[in-house]
């Protein structure tokens, strides 16, 4: 990782601002017996057809329980005014690089669109690494209070290089897998992965670290796996 604080012309925000426009574009998943979190990181559309294109990422282990069988999938807006299953259009689920990534992308085909453009969040450039110490903010629905959205707050403590991951001074719940991580000017940092605990033994388990995947490789592997432009 080139490790460098990114540098943007986006103001800085009050994080219930930042909060607010990310929620816009966070789901709460049910997926079979699993659920999680995603968020919307493209829109499409096919003009002959009349079909609107959506794209979300979530963790591949929300939603890999439903692959290949009849298991049911849904996807709850954060204001809870949207609902989206396959009734509501046609669905493909897409694993993004290798496994240890834990990264899968959904894609829905609708007739009319729920969401703009303007609410798309903008995705850090491949170069821009956070740095130690950098503040970041991510928000989930945890299963402890569900459906409630929860903000969780902490720092960049330190990075993993294989596979590359940011390990992060905060928790993650049951239920925020898959969630957006982002900066305090809304730019998607990263993707809720996991929860590593500090365990001393069966028994006794100590607060450990959140991990991050950066939001770079989902940039990456959209744009070379699936060929989509990324603005």
């Amino acid at each position: 990782m080139n490790r460098r604080q990114t540098n943007t012309k986006w103001p800085e925000l009050a994080w219930d601002l930042v909060v607010d426009k990310v929620s816009k574009c966070t789901f709460r998943i049910y997926a079979g017996k699993s659920a999680g979190t995603g968020f919307v990181v493209s829109l499409g559309s096919d003009k002959k057809q009349s079909i609107k294109y959506l794209m979300m990422v979530t963790a591949w282990h929300v939603v890999k329980g439903v692959i290949d069988n009849d298991e049911p999938i849904r996807f709850v807006s954060a204001d809870k005014k949207i609902s989206i299953g396959e009734k509501s259009g046609a669905c493909g689920i897409v694993r993004l690089g290798p496994p240890e990534f834990d990264i899968a992308l959904v894609m829905f085909g609708m007739r009319k669109s729920i969401l703009s453009k303007k609410e798309l969040l903008p995705m850090l450039p491949y170069e821009s690494v956070l740095a130690r110490g950098a503040e970041i903010g991510w928000i989930g629905f945890p299963g402890l209070v569900e459906p409630e959205l929860c903000f969780f707050k902490g720092v960049v403590s330190g990075y993993l290089n294989d596979p590359p991951t940011y390990l992060v001074d905060g928790v993650a719940i049951n239920g925020v897998s898959g969630g957006p991580v982002f900066d305090n000017r809304a730019h998607l940092i990263g993707i809720v992965s996991a929860y590593i605990p500090n365990r001393l033994d069966e028994s006794n388990v100590l607060p450990g670290l959140m991990a991050a995947v950066p939001i770079t490789a989902v940039r990456y592997w959209m744009e070379r796996q699936l060929k989509a432009t990324i603005l």
